[in-house]
């Protein structure tokens, strides 16, 4: 349906249509699979814990989203691929999980007030983000762009984002790329990127399937699932950035870096982590090695 043949049934539909796709996306194909199995407490990974930190929950921070990175299931619970990392990993430590959920924008200011002992929310590992964190590599990825099925937009460049809408999350890479590139579309002679910034992956991908927004603009595991759930009804545009590393985050320092480090790779040397991504249809972006830091490691 053309935009410019809406009627009042126009948004109607697409009301309509979001909603079934909202109540398809906790429901993948993978997470009919065998659960992941309960990990063991492991005596060499205890012992690497600092002082007191077997006597309290570890203290998750879950940036809420879209599937199948972390968001709520039809049963109201957290879930997603890092949480079933993380929760492993604490499973190996000894540790108590406590999920925390709140919105991207608040994960590195809450974690740089200790307020959490670490924080998930599809992070990409950044140098800039590795100066005020540790971040922990767990997958790689890239960013899409994600269109209606009757959209004509390509994405090559960040150029040819001048003069759309494009819906994303709070406090992300793109909002930061967008900015940086309003003086090119100006110098240009065209006009802004009207960015569209929202809590949550859902709340962009509703922009998109409603038609407030030309595009959806997020990283590439939350695209990839919202355009194959979509059954046809939006397909991938564009992409940006070459694949890098998305990470556990937590405070720059932390006495449970080193600890979380070690156990994530051993769910990673014990197959656990390699039946986590495969629940969630991520095998072909597993990492072979937890590493630390991975973008300052390499400069």
């Amino acid at each position: 349906m053309k935009l410019a043949a809406r009627s009042i049934l126009g948004p109607l539909a697409a009301i309509a249509s979001l909603a079934l796709l909202s109540a398809s996306l906790p429901h993948p194909a993978w997470a009919a699979e065998a659960a992941i199995p309960v990990e063991k407490p492991q005596p060499a990974l205890i012992k690497l814990l600092p002082p007191g930190a077997a006597s309290k929950p570890f203290v998750l921070a879950v940036a809420l989203g879209s599937p199948p990175d972390d968001f709520r299931d039809a049963q109201g619970h957290i879930a997603g691929w890092e949480v079933d990392i993380v929760r492993a990993a604490t499973q190996a430590l000894g540790l108590k999980l406590e999920l925390r959920p709140t919105t991207f924008d608040t994960l590195i200011p809450g974690l740089q007030a200790k307020r959490f002992d670490a924080a998930t929310g599809q992070m990409g590992v950044t140098v800039v983000r590795e100066k005020v964190l540790d971040m922990i590599g767990t997958l790689y990825g890239n960013e899409l762009f994600a269109a209606l099925a009757d959209s004509k937009i390509k994405v090559n460049s960040l150029a040819d984002l001048c003069g759309l809408s494009v819906a994303t999350t709070r406090g992300s890479r793109e909002m930061v790329f967008a900015a940086q590139e309003q003086p090119k579309c100006k110098a240009a002679g065209k006009k802004p990127i009207n960015m569209l910034a929202f809590d949550n992956g859902n709340g962009a991908a509703e922009a998109l399937m409603s038609r407030r927004a030309d595009l959806y603009w997020v990283g590439s595991t939350a695209i990839s699932y919202f355009v194959a759930q979509s059954k046809g009804r939006t397909k991938v545009v564009g992409s940006y950035t070459d694949p890098s590393f998305i990470g556990v985050a937590l405070p720059k320092g932390s006495p449970m870096t080193k600890p979380m480090q070690a156990a994530i790779q051993h769910l990673i040397d014990d197959g656990t982590y390699g039946a986590i991504v495969r629940k969630w249809g991520l095998q072909a972006d597993a990492t072979k090695t937890a590493e630390l830091n991975p973008t300052q490691a390499k400069e």
